[in-house]
């Protein structure tokens, strides 16, 4: 998994986004060990880490690659990546969450706020968390 800021990427990569993709994906109960993405400043001191997530954000814009946004049910902020393309970014997701995590669901086009949507669809959902 290659993760670059997004002003550089690597020689001869052009990046190109077709349409605009919003998706979410509810994360259910990870079975064995967590797999976490270190980025600058966040130690990997299991009690400093941020929170495990209960839901995956993944949008793609006008602007080049796709973000993983992570979150929990609850609203506390899970981490964000950059990936080159939408493809990468669910690669990303599935090795982060294994079988946990649940199929990718379109983000209603009427949504204004992704991140908010999201939040409150997996409170939603995961009152009744293992009927899914």
């Amino acid at each position: 998994m290659l993760l670059y800021p997004r002003t550089e990427y690597p020689a001869g990569v052009t990046v190109s986004q077709k349409s605009h993709t919003r998706l979410l994906a509810l994360v259910g109960a990870l079975t064995g060990e967590r797999r976490a993405i270190h980025t600058g400043n966040y130690p990997l001191i299991p009690e400093k880490m941020l929170p495990l997530a209960d839901v995956v954000i993944l949008v793609a814009d006008d602007d080049p690659g796709a973000m993983l946004f992570r979150y929990t049910a609850h609203g506390e902020f899970g981490g964000d990546t950059w990936h080159l393309t939408v493809e990468e970014a669910q690669e990303s997701a599935i090795y982060e969450y294994g079988e946990a995590l649940q199929p990718w669901e379109e983000v209603p086009s009427a949504v204004v706020d992704v991140h908010d949507f999201a939040v409150k669809y997996a409170a939603d959902r995961l009152k009744d968390r293992g009927s899914w």
